[in-house]
C-alpha cells in the first residue's frame, strides 16, 4: 500500500469589480474647453498591484481517512498524512476618470487600477492520528511548510512581476471611445484577458514549484525520518 504522507490541493479565484464611472462634464475653470483640453486635464493613469501577506491556519482534527478523501484520493490506495490547501487569487478595483462630450459622440478617459493578489486561505491538515506520534507528526509539519513556503515564494515573485509587467501590456495612455460605457467594457475586456492568462501561467509555475518539493529524496526523508534504528 502506497503510503502519502503529504499531499497538497489549490484552486484558483478572481474578481474583478469596476466603479461608477466619474464623468467629468466639464472644465469648472473654464466651461468653454475644448474636448481635448479637458481630457488633457485627466489624473494619469495609474497601476498598483499589492501581495497580501501570506498567512495560514493549522487543523489536527481531521482523520487520515477524512484527509485522504479531501486530498482526491482512495484510501485502499493512499494515506494521507497531511495536506495543505490554499486559494491562489486576484482581485482587482478600476476606478475610471472619464470626459464624455455626447453631442460629438466621443469619449476619453484614464483608469486607476489596484491588484490584490493573495493566497488565503491556507490551511495545514495534519492527520489526528499523528498526535500520538510525536516523531511522524513534527517530520510531517516540516514538510507541509516546505509547501506553505512556496506558496508564500509565488504570491510574492507574482505580485513583483505583475507590477513589472502590467503597466506596459495595457498601456498607460489616454484611452478613447464613442462613450463610456464602450470605453469601461474596452478597458474591463483587456484587463480581464491579461489578468486570465497571468493567473493560468502562474498556476502552472506553482505545479511545477510544487511538484519538485514533493521529490523521491523528499518522500524518502519523512518516510524513514521516525523509523526505529
Amino acid at each position: 500500500m502506497h503510503r502519502a504522507v503529504s499531499c497538497l490541493r489549490f484552486r484558483l479565484a478572481a474578481l474583478i469589480a469596476v466603479s461608477t464611472v466619474a464623468t467629468a462634464c466639464g472644465d469648472t475653470t473654464n466651461p468653454f474647453a475644448s474636448f481635448e483640453s479637458r481630457c488633457a486635464k485627466l489624473p494619469p493613469t495609474h497601476f498598483e498591484v499589492v501581495a497580501v501577506p501570506l498567512t495560514f491556519e493549522r487543523d489536527d482534527s481531521q482523520n487520515i481517512a477524512a484527509l485522504t478523501a479531501k486530498s482526491g484520493n482512495a484510501l485502499a490506495t493512499h494515506r494521507t498524512f497531511g495536506l495543505t490547501t490554499a486559494v491562489f487569487g486576484q482581485n482587482t478595483d478600476i476606478r475610471l476618470n472619464v470626459v464624455d462630450d455626447r453631442g460629438d459622440s466621443r469619449a476619453c478617459g484614464t483608469p486607476r487600477v489596484r491588484i490584490e493578489l493573495s493566497m488565503q486561505p491556507v490551511i495545514v491538515y495534519l492527520a489526528s492520528e499523528l498526535a500520538a506520534q510525536p516523531c511522524q507528526h513534527d517530520v510531517t509539519l516540516s514538510h507541509e511548510m516546505k509547501h506553505v513556503e512556496v506558496f508564500r515564494e509565488t504570491l510574492q515573485l507574482a505580485a513583483r512581476d505583475l507590477a513589472r509587467d502590467f503597466p506596459a501590456a495595457i498601456g498607460v495612455q489616454l484611452r478613447s471611445a464613442t462613450n463610456p460605457d464602450e470605453l469601461q467594457q474596452r478597458f474591463v475586456v483587456a484587463v480581464r484577458n491579461y489578468l486570465g492568462q497571468f493567473m493560468r501561467d502562474r498556476e502552472r509555475m506553482l505545479d511545477e514549484s510544487q511538484a519538485a518539493v514533493d521529490s523521491s529524496e523528499e518522500y524518502a526523508r519523512v518516510s524513514t525520518a521516525c523509523a526505529q534504528p
